[in-house]
């Protein structure tokens, strides 16, 4: 989900498939303003990035 939040361009989705029990999922970003965006989904990365690399 982080992945795709970031990696997304606002008004583009991606979309996933459960063959097996035929469910469709469907992420999407509805941004309005950029700024606050930006914000939110990247202040956490310094957090995420020493988790990652512990």
């Amino acid at each position: 989900l982080l992945a795709n939040s970031i990696t997304l361009t606002p008004g583009t989705l991606s979309v996933d498939i459960d063959e097996k029990n035929n469910d469709l999922y469907i992420h999407w970003i509805n941004v309005t303003t950029l700024k606050p965006t930006t914000h939110h989904i990247c202040s956490n990365f310094p957090q995420w990035i020493r988790r990652i690399a512990e």
